[in-house]
């Protein structure tokens, strides 16, 4: 495991000037284990019994709770301290190698990563760590590349947020010592992931109004409650086509820190140290932020403080529907003002 940002203590310590110390949701403890096994893959493990699992005939998906799903479609900085635990079975040929199919499962841009060999069930394997600080506390990930044969490879996946991967390692050894890997069918499965498509976001924007603000939105969007913590308000704006294409407006007690610029610099270190640019926001000075934490998705951040509150603005978009998403979300954007 990579060592963590040697500043993150003092940037805490620094956010905590303005965000409330409010303790949020917590992981659930683990409730005892239960076995899955696929007949006709072969594939089977120990999981928590109490986490929420999803399956097709060649994906096992766990999380530690449904309120955590979200969060990992975007990898929000800020949300429910959720874990996950994710195996794929994957259709080897002579094109492809271990390797390869360990890039398929990289979500994040290649320095995040340390890569070493390893074996799991008595086969050979390659393994990524990954960890990187968030506002919330430390994201911990962890994924293996099994050769199992000639025709077949599984990746086995666990990501934890908030620093929950120590509460969660028994579970995650327990897994890997229990694993039986699965053969790619003979016949394959309809779908990878059987998904009903929802609209495009909707040009025709409808005003909604949050603590002290009001913002255009499509009017196919609901208003949801943000997943962020510690904050006064958090409202998060979201189709239903995609779950990592959304707006979320967080309001946040700013009465013991008025400076944006101080404010600014304290948390670009959790938007990967990205370069703040100065911009408008509801007729105020205000900052905004470009970056991503995966690679099909990208984001943008914006600052603004009105009286004694300061207004984070994020906006997420799939990268392979940018030109459907992008120049909505900025005409959204654009019509935010102070109430």
């Amino acid at each position: 495991m990579k060592k963590l940002i040697t500043s993150s203590m003092l940037v805490l310590a620094l956010v905590l000037v303005f965000i409330s110390c409010s303790k949020g949701p917590k992981a659930p403890d683990i409730q005892g284990y239960a076995t899955y096994t696929d007949p006709a893959t072969g594939l089977s493990v120990e999981y928590p019994a109490n986490w929420v699992k999803t399956t097709n005939p060649i994906r096992f998906v766990a999380f530690n709770d449904n309120s955590a799903k979200s969060r990992f479609a975007r990898y929000d900085t800020e949300g429910f301290p959720g874990a996950k635990i994710d195996i794929n079975i994957y259709e080897m040929d002579s094109t492809k190698n271990l390797d390869t199919v360990l890039v398929k499962s990289e979500k994040f841009t290649k320095d995040t990563y340390e890569q070493s060999n390893t074996t799991v069930a008595g086969l050979p394997a390659k393994k990524l760590t990954y960890t990187f600080q968030l506002a919330s506390g430390v994201f911990y990930g962890e994924t293996y590349a099994i050769q199992v044969n000639n025709t077949t490879a599984n990746i086995i996946q666990f990501e934890c947020f908030d620093g929950t991967y120590d509460k969660y390692k028994e579970a995650f050894d327990k897994l890997l010592q229990s694993f039986k890997p699965g053969n790619y069918p003979s016949t394959k499965p309809d779908t990878v992931n059987k998904t009903q498509e929802g609209p495009l976001p909707s040009t025709t924007l409808i005003t909604k109004n949050g603590m002290g603000y009001s913002i255009k939105i499509p009017d196919n969007f609901s208003a949801e409650r943000g997943p962020s913590k510690g904050v006064l308000e958090s409202k998060n704006f979201i189709g239903t086509r995609r779950a990592d294409c959304n707006i979320m407006v967080d309001v946040i007690d700013a009465s013991k820190n008025k400076k944006l610029d101080n404010i600014v610099n304290d948390l670009k270190v959790n938007y990967k140290n990205a370069t703040p640019q100065k911009t408008n926001m509801g007729g105020k000075d205000a900052y905004v932020m470009s970056y991503t934490f995966g690679r099909d998705v990208l984001s943008r951040v914006y600052f603004v403080i009105n009286g004694t509150k300061l207004y984070r603005i994020t906006m997420n978009w799939y990268k392979g529907e940018e030109k459907d998403y992008l120049p909505v979300f900025e005409k959204c954007i654009a019509s935010f003002k102070f109430e």
